[in-house]
């Protein structure tokens, strides 16, 4: 359903005070292989219609109610819906809050994107020739020819697995995405973006020489652009990880420095940007407190998180749900929160200027290289699973391929057992890499070298 003729209709209820239209169409293009010849294709499309509407304030609250109609729905489950939600909204109030106007303070201007690179120190080095068409959102070789794109990334894969005639490709699965989002509300906001994402995953096999049980390795990407995927580097590592799996031993046990990578990396500094989500602070349920050090530095280099949604990557908008525009959001500076990130409601309860929702993740680059963090330390190729835990921040991962790099200089592949600690610890003496990339909504280094401990 067209977003106009929907906001024309709630235009016209005299109850509501407030409505946004929100609709997002995507063009889904995919590709799945075995043993690297193709098994099926496709291409979908479809669209979804998000209506979020408010009755009147009355003390400080207000009701409130959304509702969402997809590809095939018309104008009788618009109205239908419509009654449900007004009815909802009478019975739920909230604390009250005004969607933004063309033009207010941090609103996102209609047709315009100012990409503006962060600076070095943000960890924005080299990200300038990524602002390029729209912002820096849309990689115009999926744009274009999206299943061209996916086949083109098919012959990498295979190309890299010609070059390592130890393994054996089982299963390639490759997706890419247009999307397209249009917002409108009642204060007369009409913005328009485009942007582009695409997702990756891969199974390598290989048998021992000598014979017995094949060994598989598993991997996923994915990225807002092609190039964010790492396809071919990605699958290489993997062919010399599942090689190295058929004599992996036990890893040593005790307290260690131990180097995370990439993804890993990603998953445990977003818990800062987690936590420094206004949402939390304005429900008092948060775990860090604005002002006050996120954890005790003992060495290594202070800590600093931000968020910046024109930095691209998979977070990355021009404006996000409501229409605030994409802007760089310090979050921790030295070790210290120093701001939050949220949606209008709740920064708007905080009294604080919507600066929009999180975006990219960026964390400044280290000084020293991966190979010098490498040195002496248990090096995880991948985990199982590891993410902190929300409430409390400590972390525990199986680790399924890793390399000791024992401090003569050599290194051995080792699996089983697994990496534990909580990052108030692991991180006061943490090093990061000056290597960075983007992986997934991150961008910052591709290694951090904390201390945790393993068991065998």
């Amino acid at each position: 359903m067209d977003p106009v003729v929907v906001a024309s209709v709630l235009r016209h209820q005299s109850e509501i005070a407030q409505w946004q239209v929100s609709q997002v169409t995507t063009r889904r293009f995919e590709r799945y292989l075995t043993f690297l010849e193709v098994e099926s294709e496709r291409e979908a499309r479809a669209a979804r219609t998000t209506v979020w509407l408010a009755l009147p304030a009355v003390e400080g609250r207000q009701g409130e109610a959304s509702f969402t109609l997809g590809s095939g729905d018309g104008a009788d489950e618009l109205r239908t819906r419509l009654r449900e939600a007004l009815v909802a909204a009478r019975a739920a109030q909230a604390p009250a809050w005004i969607l933004p106007e063309p033009g207010g303070d941090g609103v996102a201007a209609p047709d315009t994107f100012i990409g503006l690179a962060t600076s070095e120190a943000d960890g924005g080095a080299a990200v300038t020739a990524k602002l390029a068409t729209a912002g820096g959102l849309v990689d115009q070789a999926i744009a274009n020819d999206g299943a061209g794109a996916l086949a083109r990334q098919a012959e990498i894969v295979a190309a890299t697995c010609r070059a390592a005639p130890w393994v054996r490709p089982s299963t390639l699965e490759l997706f890419a995405t247009v999307s397209d989002r249009r917002l409108i509300n009642h204060q007369g906001l009409d913005l328009r973006e485009r942007k582009t994402s695409c997702y990756a995953e891969f199974v390598l096999l290989h048998r021992p020489d000598g014979g017995g049980a094949e060994v598989e390795v598993y991997d996923r990407t994915e990225g807002a652009s092609l190039q964010d995927l790492r396809l071919g580097e990605r699958v290489a590592e993997a062919a010399q990880g599942v090689r190295a799996l058929a004599g992996a031993g036990a890893p040593p046990s005790g307290n260690l420095p131990v180097l995370i990578r990439d993804d890993d990396v990603a998953s445990l500094l977003g818990w800062y940007a987690s936590h420094a989500d206004a949402a939390l602070h304005a429900r008092g349920i948060n775990g860090l407190t604005l002002g006050q050090p996120v954890l005790a530095r003992q060495g290594g280099e202070p800590l600093g998180v931000a968020v910046d949604a024109r930095v691209p990557s998979l977070a990355a908008y021009r404006f996000d749900e409501h229409g605030y525009a994409a802007a760089h959001q310090p979050l921790v500076v030295d070790d210290t929160l120093t701001g939050l990130h949220g949606s209008g409601r709740w920064m708007q309860v905080l009294g604080r200027p919507p600066r929009g929702q999180r975006g990219t993740l960026l964390v400044p680059p280290g000084t020293a290289s991966l190979a010098d963090l490498r040195h002496g330390c248990l090096e995880v190729v991948r985990f199982s699973e590891f993410h902190p835990r929300q409430d409390t921040g400590s972390f525990s991962g199986e680790i399924r391929l890793a390399w000791w790099h024992r401090p003569d200089g050599t290194a051995i592949a080792v699996r089983g057992g697994s990496v534990s600690g909580t990052l108030s610890t692991a991180l006061a003496a943490c090093r990061c890499s000056r290597e960075v990339a983007t992986i997934g909504a991150y961008h910052g280094p591709r290694g951090l070298r904390i201390e945790a401990t393993v068991t065998a």
